[in-house]
């Protein structure tokens, strides 16, 4: 039997809906390690068009995971915010984990940069990291440095990576 959002929450031993500067955010509710895994993000699949539909504050609920599929995030997972120095990102589309160690209390951040290839939407950024680039766009747009960690990394979402040549690795 599927838990419901609300008891999903409740049962939840990693994490907390509290404020945050940005309205709501998704917190640490003990120390997670680095890769392991946090949340899987949860809805139902929507089209390009179905996504530029939704009105503000919800505009930004839609995970793109395809060019032109995307999940219409359900809680927990549509309170994860982004930040330009992220300590989270997203495996396999929809898995959330833990980029570095994450302490209990921490607010959980991913880069909304590694999931966007779709030349629409953008954001004013508010993050504060000493990283920031002021304005959140399409995974293209981020300096290469950034585009090659996050690819290194596998947080950038399978239909964007493939457009990318892999690095050597040694092995």
């Amino acid at each position: 039997m599927a838990l419901s959002a609300a008891s999903y929450l409740l049962t939840n031993e990693k994490f907390y809906i509290a404020n945050s500067k940005f309205g709501q955010g998704l917190f640490a509710k003990k120390d997670i390690r680095v890769g392991e895994n946090i949340l899987i993000f949860t809805g139902g699949i929507i089209d390009f068009d179905q996504a530029i539909l939704k009105a503000p504050p919800y505009e930004g609920d839609a995970l793109q995971i395809g060019k032109s599929i995307y999940v219409n995030l359900e809680p927990p997972g549509r309170f994860v915010n982004h930040s330009c120095d992220p300590n989270a990102g997203i495996k396999n589309d929809i898995e959330l984990v833990a980029l570095r160690n994450i302490k209990a209390g921490e607010e959980i951040y991913f880069d909304y940069s590694t999931t966007m290839d779709e030349d629409y939407w953008s954001l004013q950024c508010g993050c504060g990291s000493i990283n920031c680039r002021k304005v959140i766009k399409d995974f293209k747009h981020l300096p290469y440095h950034v585009k090659r960690k996050y690819l290194d990394l596998n947080i950038v979402q399978k239909f964007i990576a493939v457009q990318y040549p892999t690095t050597a690795k040694a092995k």
